[in-house]
């Protein structure tokens, strides 16, 4: 039990050093953009987006927000909430909308790097075309939920709030530091708190015995039994997950033909992996208790459906060739 203990203290605090250092520059950030007119320019990139996803200018801050930081972005996004500027019944569209601007800060500085000198130009550009399919359809539902629920609050327009013209060029670095500082304390300490409460469920024997349980469900659906060491460690880390790929390919437990339906799978065990260990602690953290777990499991809910549509396109489009006629 000791050792357990001590295991689950070393990833919390390994997962914290990673993660809590972004998630502060991201909300000095937040707190810079939200209170200048460097915000304003920044939002204006955005906001062809925004209007797609049925925003407005606030939507579209939180959208550049989402590229540096999702929790950064979800930091501010509860403080329009808060503001009444953003409906709480309008949350998950937001949300759900932010959903392609943060995955798509992976895919270009994270997935790209690793997976085109490794895999080659083909086959790395159809995983990536699969994950930014899901995260468009991700995004379309968040965007259908904006339009039909107007997720933006009544303060949201030109009458409440003051104009850009308004703002200071810059808000001062005290303004930034107390702002983005005061959110930053309040987000890591119920973050760090959950993080270390999952990290010893994980540990405990029957959580071990339900991730045996990965490799003869994999090997059942008729997927090389190598696929089972991809999904396995993909579930915390996708890096991981690449990283096992990547080594099965190059020992020919795998091909290349393989790879987009197993890292497909990895996706979706990591989609629920993840949304345990990550996205509740911080959802918790910033939205609170009830706010924070119905956003979490309703958006794993959206999220889930549409990588399972990608790894049927992933499938399909592997099979393709090897289909008669």
């Amino acid at each position: 039990m000791v050792q357990e203990l001590s295991a689950a203290l070393g990833r919390t605090v390994a997962l914290c050093a990673a993660v809590l250092p972004v998630m502060l520059l991201g909300c000095l950030a937040g707190s810079v953009l939200t209170s200048s007119r460097a915000g304003q320019r920044c939002g204006a990139l955005c906001s062809p987006v925004a209007r797609l996803a049925g925003l407005d200018r606030y939507g579209s801050t939180y959208l550049v927000l989402c590229f540096l930081n999702f929790n950064a972005a979800n930091a501010y996004l509860a403080s329009l909430i808060r503001a009444g500027r953003v409906r709480k019944s309008g949350l998950l569209g937001v949300y759900l909308a932010g959903w392609l601007p943060a995955s798509c800060h992976y895919y270009v500085f994270y997935f790209a790097p690793i997976l085109l000198p490794a895999l080659g130009v083909g086959t790395a550009g159809l995983v990536l075309a699969l994950y930014v399919a899901a995260s468009l359809a991700i995004f379309a539902a968040g965007a259908a939920l904006n339009r039909a629920q107007g997720s933006m609050g009544s303060g949201s327009d030109n009458s409440a709030g003051p104009q850009p013209l308004d703002w200071p060029a810059w808000p001062g670095w005290r303004s930034v530091l107390r702002q983005g500082g005061r959110q930053f304390a309040g987000i890591a300490a119920v973050f760090a708190s959950c993080i270390l409460v999952v990290e010893l469920v994980i540990a405990s024997p029957p959580a071990r015995a339900l991730l045996d349980m990965i490799q003869p469900a994999i090997a059942w659906t008729g997927a090389p039994p190598a696929s089972a060491l991809v999904v396995a460690a993909a579930l915390p880390s996708a890096m991981g997950g690449f990283a096992v790929a990547i080594a099965c390919l190059g020992d020919s437990l795998l091909s290349l033909a393989q790879l987009p339906v197993v890292l497909m799978a990895a996706a979706l065990g990591h989609a629920v992996f993840s949304a345990f260990t990550h996205f509740l602690p911080a959802n918790v953290a910033i939205f609170g208790p009830t706010a924070g777990a119905r956003l979490t499991f309703t958006s794993l809910c959206v999220r889930l459906p549409c990588l399972i549509l990608a790894l049927v396109a992933a499938w399909l489009l592997t099979a393709m060739p090897t289909i008669p006629g």
